[in-house]
């Protein structure tokens, strides 16, 4: 099975998200480290934020409840919501007044919290066929088994052969939903091209994150040998990035979202989160939601392709090859990526050690990011995956490597079966 990774190097450059996934074009894609967009103040609180901050925080808590409760106003019953349909009314909201501000972030409450939507925008749905209704059955499997703390706006297009007039309808809310209003029509100018090279991508920078997370999906993956179905590999993936990046940001016990001042609201990035961890578990997931689905594939299958690819990235490697190598790399090798299926297999060998690790692999971790990254932002990807999974990061990786090295059967036999992967629970 071919693995997607975005083409659609515009994605990146607009701070839009692992979005994109690139493999073939950005090989530093997936999940950014600290590095990537936070320029020379990524490691040091901003002074103006800061000073802003306690200038304002006063003021900020008086008027955070009445932006609330204007906000709570604007109450999800009062949009249409047929068939996921949900109006474009997400790209207007305007970023709410901050509930409260500490030290290391501001934090929100937002009016879609009792209820986030997921929203399809379809463009030129005739050409699409009824692969817009497998969007739909997914979205609304989606809505009941995996349910998202963020909504989540859907863009879903036939790139070869749409119109003109539609590829530029779909760019435009494109940037209405991740730009402020006076950057949209650039964003528009820098964004319409590419068509026919674009890959899927999804997730969420703090920067839109009142306006929910975007999931692009292109008519092409649904255009494979393997039928409609397998396509659905790169729509769960996807989803799966909305789960991951809205979680970074989510505190579960205040209910509250925070973004770090250091992290230069206006437009930050996300907190680091490895490539192998962001890729591999959106792949892993890929395939835990699929075995569920009602679906033409066999999640057994799916896992032992994803070792293969692994094992191909690996030939010709020397014992030093390491899946640390991928934390903030995703090196072609051998016409491969190792941090997807590497990645994947590194979270079938946690699964493996403990079936308790499925839920903490799926949910779990990402329930404590936020606040492990608040008290540690240089490693606290770290600290929540040493607590989540009772092992030190160290001795995961050499016992992983050590794993990779030995031979296909014995690398085999640790998959579960297709119907270990249909059981399987993360409630």
């Amino acid at each position: 099975m071919k693995i997607f990774y975005p083409r659609f190097l515009i994605l990146i450059v607009f701070l839009i998200t692992f979005q994109s996934c690139s493999k073939e074009d950005n090989p530093n894609s997936g999940i950014p480290s600290s590095d990537d967009s936070l320029g020379t103040d990524q490691n040091t609180s901003s002074s103006s934020s800061t000073d802003s901050s306690e200038s304002n925080q006063e003021n900020n808590s008086s008027n955070s409840n009445n932006s609330s409760e204007s906000n709570q106003e604007n109450s999800l019953s009062t949009h249409d919501y047929t068939d996921f349909d949900c109006d474009n009314w997400f790209y207007d909201l305007p970023r709410p007044e901050p509930v409260s501000v500490d030290n290391t972030h501001r934090y929100y409450i937002y009016s879609w919290q009792s209820g986030p939507m997921l929203c399809l925008n379809s463009y030129q749905p005739s050409i699409l066929g009824e692969r817009v209704e497998k969007v739909k059955d997914f979205l609304r499997w989606a809505e009941v088994n995996m349910p998202n703390i963020i909504p989540v706006n859907v863009f879903y297009i036939d790139q070869i052969n749409a119109s003109d007039e539609s590829k530029l309808l779909h760019t435009k809310d494109f940037c209405n939903l991740v730009r402020e209003p006076s950057e949209v029509n650039a964003c528009i100018n820098e964004t319409n091209d590419s068509w026919g090279e674009r890959s899927h991508g999804a997730g969420v920078y703090g920067s839109h994150l009142h306006k929910g997370a975007d999931l692009m999906i292109y008519d092409d993956a649904f255009k494979h040998s393997g039928g409609v179905d397998e396509g659905m590999y790169y729509l769960n993936h996807e989803y799966f990035h909305t789960f991951q990046t809205g979680h970074m940001f989510y505190f579960e016990e205040n209910k509250q979202f925070g973004i770090s001042i250091d992290l230069k609201e206006k437009s930050p990035s996300l907190p680091f989160l490895p490539i192998w961890m962001g890729e591999g578990g959106a792949d892993f997931a890929s395939i835990a939601m699929m075995a569920k689905q009602n679906l033409n594939i066999d999640p057994f299958d799916l896992a032992v392709a994803k070792l293969d690819q692994a094992r191909k990235a690996m030939e010709g490697s020397n014992s030093s090859f390491s899946l640390k190598d991928f934390e903030s790399e995703n090196t072609r090798i051998n016409e491969e990526y190792f941090a997807y299926g590497g990645g994947a297999m590194a979270h079938i060998y946690l699964w493996n050690l403990n079936k308790d690790n499925f839920k903490k692999l799926m949910v779990e971790y990402y329930s404590i990011f936020a606040e492990k990254y608040r008290l540690n932002p240089e490693s606290g990807w770290r600290d929540a995956f040493e607590d989540t999974f009772g092992i030190t990061l160290e001795s995961f990786y050499s016992d992983f490597d050590f794993f990779m090295r030995q031979d296909r059967d014995s690398q085999i036999a640790i998959i579960k079966s297709a119907e270990e992967w249909k059981n399987a629970s993360w409630n």
